[in-house]
């Protein structure tokens, strides 16, 4: 198990369930908890046999089990016990199995044991940070970062795949890479789903935007494609800098023949990415599972060549994402922008901003506001604001004297600024209630789709400016060039709240 060391100490936050800290379970002591699902909860923990720190995962599943005073765990009720000990079997038939594997790429299971009425895993504990983080920090990464990822777990998957083991929950959260930068899969959720098969009651299996349709329904066929789809998924995260929109919604506006958000994003990415990539992308995340690659072997030949049956994925025939510089701008000076920009939002984010800005107006100061405003804090905005209006002085020193100052033309309302001028003092906006986070979320997903990696500063901005989820949707469908693009966004917008229930 791998967990860089800033990571634990944010994970590691009392939990009324969890062990207490200093409790030996054999000759492990418990030093931290790294991390708590429905399923169960990982601690590190110290071996004093071998004088090194490993990392333990507990079965203790929360809808179904309680912890009693002495350690012990048990099912709540009585009826609670067939679930339970079904669940146990299952996660100890599970761990015999990864016990056996020594792939590098997939996490070590060291060793397991039953105590306290429950069974643990013992795993290796390494160095290293959680591609989630890494996603968090960058938004995205290029196609080398992202082969050198997936293909390694791919590689490790292959051996697991050939002893009938699923992993059935990867997501960029059980990635992590190493120090040196080399990839390993945590968490298998094999037996956490076969539980929730046998129950239909747990909850939280399913990681929205990861697991394809097959995983919604207990009689599902799944098989290796199940996982292969969740690898897809997570590429389209690292490339696209948001998860994929969910399965469910997905299929939904397939059905409805709306153009498909994946192929739709994969041509959004067709500058940044080679053709065999985009089509190795769109290949394993096709919504019905008898059309991706079938074991791991094909999804590695998809990587290499491309899928030779989907041809080039376009966007109903290479759609516009309605970015683009306005001929009036000089390069040089948008290129300007966009190094002062970098620092906060990294280089293809402010590539990104400053070639939108750019189509809402002629005049710098202006531009120079738009860019501020999407900026995460105040003194992030006056810092950027104080260096472009230096670098606007000399731009204009430098420039030939006009006739007559043309103007500034009045921003259009998606991305009317807010930003203060340097050294004022301006209350941080405050999120209306009626936008909730997981309208948010949809959002985000589904803008992603037209707009590429920013549509998560968008949302953000449009949320603190909408009195309400109707205008929210309105301010981000503007923000879209294309008119069938913006009425196919409002229309799954829509279709998402009226199934919400708000």
């Amino acid at each position: 198990m791998l967990l860089d060391r800033e990571v634990t100490r944010k994970m590691s936050q009392p939990y009324q369930h969890a062990l207490p800290v200093g409790t030996r379970v054999e000759s492990y002591e418990i030093r931290d908890v790294l991390g708590v699902g429905g399923f169960g909860i990982t601690y590190r923990a110290f071996d004093h046999n071998l004088e090194c720190d490993v990392a333990i995962k507990e079965y203790l599943p929360s809808q179904f089990a309680v912890r009693q005073g002495d350690s012990t765990v048990t099912p709540k009720t009585d009826g609670d016990a067939p679930a339970y000990e079904y669940g146990l079997k299952r996660f100890l038939e599970e761990a015999r199995t990864l016990a056996k594997f020594r792939e590098s790429h997939i996490v070590r299971v060291v060793r397991y044991l039953e105590a306290h009425h429950t069974a643990y895993l013992v795993m290796d504990y390494e160095a290293g940070e959680p591609l989630s983080a890494i996603l968090s920090r960058e938004m995205h990464l290029d196609e080398a970062r992202i082969t050198a990822i997936v293909v390694p777990i791919l590689e490790g998957l292959r051996v697991v795949h050939a002893k009938n083991i699923l992993h059935r929950d990867i997501k960029p959260a059980n990635i992590c890479l190493r120090r040196d930068g080399t990839p390993v899969l945590l968490d298998f959720g094999s037996a956490r789903q076969a539980l929730e098969q046998k129950s239909q009651v747990l909850t939280g299996v399913v990681t929205p935007g990861y697991a394809p349709i097959e995983q919604y329904f207990s009689d599902g066929r799944q098989g290796p494609w199940t996982d292969i789809y969740a690898i897809g998924a997570t590429m389209y995260h690292c490339a696209i800098g948001v998860a994929p929109v969910v399965a469910t919604e997905r299929l939904a506006l397939i059905q409805d023949k709306e153009a498909d958000p994946v192929a739709r994003a994969a041509d959004l990415l067709r500058n940044r990415f080679s053709v065999h990539f985009l089509e190795a992308l769109v290949a394993m995340m096709k919504p019905n599972a008898k059309d991706r690659p079938q074991t791991v072997d094909e999804a590695l030949v998809c990587l290499k060549e491309g899928s030779k049956s989907s041809g080039r994925p376009t966007l109903g025939g290479g759609a516009t994402t309605g970015i683009g510089h306005s001929p009036a701008w000089e390069p040089g000076l948008l290129q300007r922008f966009e190094s002062t920009l970098e620092p906060h939002v990294g280089p293809i984010m402010a590539k990104s901003l400053v070639s939108k800005a750019a189509t809402k107006t002629q005049n710098v100061e202006e531009l120079s506001r738009l860019l501020a405003d999407f900026l995460p804090t105040e003194q992030a905005k006056t810092t950027f604001l104080s260096r472009t209006r230096s670098l606007t002085q000399r731009v204009t020193s430098e420039a030939a004297p006009a006739p007559a100052p043309a103007p500034a033309p009045v921003p259009s309302p998606p991305l009317a600024s807010t930003a203060p001028q340097p050294g004022a003092r301006v209350s941080e906006p405050i999120t209306t209630p009626a936008v909730d986070g997981e309208q948010q979320r949809r959002a985000t997903e589904a803008l992603a789709v037209y707009l590429g990696p920013f549509a998560r500063v968008l949302v953000k901005n449009a949320a603190r400016r909408a009195a309400d989820a109707s205008e929210f949707f309105r301010l981000l469908g503007e923000e879209i060039a294309d008119d069938k693009q913006r009425e196919a966004f409002l229309r799954a917008m829509e279709r998402g709240r009226a199934m919400a229930g708000n």
